[in-house]
């Protein structure tokens, strides 16, 4: 049989779980389960999934805080959450964390696969609104519906977060010159490194023109120097093996949120583009 989608189910009842995954691996589905949030994760971060099942009540962490978490490391994952205390759930609070659908305990097998299809529709309809369509990064709107969810997340597990703001030099001058192809061009391959060089659970988006965001950047463990020194040698990689008839440049600045005063998105964004752009007036001076 082929195989027709993956899922991940998350529930501490082994019952559910075996015939769940049962039921989903007799359907042609790729399916994994896990009992509690932390394997599901360490799963989720090896392999993309299309759907995450999981019950709001697990041992640990918490359905909701598991689907902030999954979305920031599959942002294209659908989530149906499970509960089996209606009276006590909140939608908004579902919706709010990233999931698509909850459906209530006990559900029949039809009634699933009605919510899977359901959300399938919207999720593919959520990613083509957040996705830029010429380098197939998040856009402005996807930046910060991910970036919003993130900052809740960072709140609570009192972290901090650096982010990048990089800017394609000189674009206008290769479109006049080289026309809008080769700055399309240009476009992508600015894209194409940023993805190379971060996480793939890293937001990466193009919010304008020519400006793109990387957040958050680095690990506990990573110097920011270390970060930015990676960027800039996989450009210079780039020119030195692309042949292209332009020499691709990124100005960028990176910014610190502190968790202590975690600001908001645009005072973020405000802050990392300054500095942006005073490695562009350094680097123009220099030359």
């Amino acid at each position: 049989m082929n195989e027709v989608g993956s899922i991940i189910i998350v529930d501490d009842d082994e019952v559910l779980l075996s015939m769940l995954r049962d039921y989903f691996l007799n359907e042609g589905y790729r399916c994994e389960t896990a009992g509690n949030a932390e394997a599901a994760l360490k799963l989720i971060g090896k392999a993309p999934f299309d759907i995450m099942l999981t019950d709001v009540s697990l041992p640990g962490m918490k359905g909701f805080e598991l689907t902030e978490r999954a979305k920031k490391v599959r942002p294209d994952m659908a989530v149906i959450i499970m509960t089996g205390f209606i009276d006590d759930f909140s939608y908004d609070s579902a919706i709010e964390a990233g999931a698509s659908d909850f459906i209530k305990k006990p559900f029949t097998f039809k009634e699933l696969r009605a919510r899977m299809e359901h959300v399938k529709v919207h999720e593919r309809q959520r990613m083509m609104a957040i996705t830029d369509e010429l380098t197939g990064l998040c856009n402005r709107r996807g930046f910060f519906t991910l970036a919003e969810q993130q900052l809740r997340l960072l709140k609570r597990l009192k972290r901090g977060i650096y982010i990048l703001y990089a800017d394609v030099d000189n674009l206008k001058a290769i479109n006049d010159n080289l026309g809008h192809q080769k700055g399309d061009m240009a476009l992508t391959d600015a894209a194409n490194i940023l993805k190379a060089t971060y996480r793939e659970s890293d937001i990466i988006a193009r919010i304008g023109g020519d400006e793109f965001v990387v957040a958050p950047i680095g690990t506990t463990g990573d110097s920011i120097d270390s970060v930015t020194a990676r960027l800039e040698e996989n450009v210079n990689r780039h020119n030195s093996k692309e042949g292209r008839p332009y020499k691709l440049s990124l100005s960028f600045g990176v910014t610190f949120c502190d968790p202590e005063n975690l600001c908001s998105i645009d005072e973020l964004l405000s802050s990392a583009e300054k500095v942006m752009y005073e490695h562009k007036r350094s680097k123009r001076v220099r030359a």
